[in-house]
């Protein structure tokens, strides 16, 4: 059974979800770090939870078919509760809402990030979402409504830069929510595919992926080093050889366009693998060796 974890990761990068399941070498939970990352995410969601009263929190024992049976049957008959960290399945995929709200005959996914939340330039009016955000929530709105439960709306839980700590341990208001309900809906109707993909190279032999800004967008992946071992050899004249702000900013200009040398054969070379749009699968083009 595959994860929301495991979609987010096939969606930044193949190789990246095909090594989380290979391991180059044995991992144990003493040897895998915690990132910042990580820990900002325990910390808000902390905070977040302050916000909403009473809530269930369901046992998991590790089952995840077992334990979204028993989180639902508890959700139903509590009935006006909220319920945090809860277990859903849907298929072969396995996913926790952050909080489930209830509000008519269905729930608000309430999904909290370790983000401020966007602003146009004016600093007052809501800015777009990020894209992986998005991605993030549609694979528990799709999970969700799989298990029987109505999506009443979507929102993501987000750092709010006009807040100010006034102390006591006081943080109310630290969050603001965003609607994203219109964005995420079309994204759920991808999920499916998402998950048959990201299966399909599970299934394979480590995908043949280039370096590239996936590497460190949106997240930093945690097998750089290993893939930049694994990189052919570069060109004789590279385009960092491109000396100050002017000279990086053609170097960027030229990668784009896939140029990889300065040299006289450098062509016009396909772009490495790098992050798409939400629209298009990051399996495009990316072979098995």
């Amino acid at each position: 059974m595959l994860t929301k974890s495991d979609l987010m990761a096939w969606r930044q990068c193949p190789r990246m979800l095909w090594l989380h399941h290979h391991p180059p070498e044995p991992q144990t939970s003493a040897s895998v770090p915690v990132d910042r990352r990580t820990l900002d995410g325990h910390l808000v969601g902390e905070y977040a939870r302050r916000d909403i009263g009473e809530y269930i929190w369901p046992n998991t024992s590790g089952d995840p078919v077992r334990d979204a049976a028993a989180a639902l049957a508890e959700l139903v008959a509590t009935v006006v509760l909220p319920a945090v960290e809860m277990p859903m399945v849907r298929d072969t995929l396995y996913a926790r809402a952050d909080v489930l709200l209830p509000e008519g005959p269905g729930y608000v996914l309430r999904e909290t990030k370790a983000s401020t939340f966007p602003l146009k330039a004016d600093k007052v009016t809501p800015a777009a979402p990020e894209a992986h955000h998005l991605d993030d929530v549609a694979t528990q709105a799709w999970v969700l409504e799989g298990a029987g439960l109505a999506l009443a709306r979507a929102e993501l839980n987000l750092l709010d830069n006009h807040w100010q700590y006034p102390g006591a341990g006081d943080y109310r208001g630290l969050f603001r929510q965003l609607d994203v309900t219109d964005e995420v809906r079309p994204r759920m109707n991808d999920v499916p595919r998402w998950l048959q993909a990201a299966q399909n190279v599970l299934d394979g032999a480590m995908p043949e992926v280039r370096t590239g800004k996936q590497c460190h967008i949106p997240y930093p992946c945690p097998y750089q080093a290993l893939c930049q071992t694994l990189e052919p050899p570069g060109p004789e004249h590279p385009l960092s050889l491109l000396p100050d702000t002017a000279g990086k900013s053609l170097a960027r200009k030229l990668a784009e366009q896939g140029y990889t040398s300065l040299g006289p054969n450098s062509g016009s070379q396909a772009p490495p693998h790098a992050q798409e749009e939400p629209e298009h699968s990051p399996t495009d083009g990316v072979r098995s060796p």
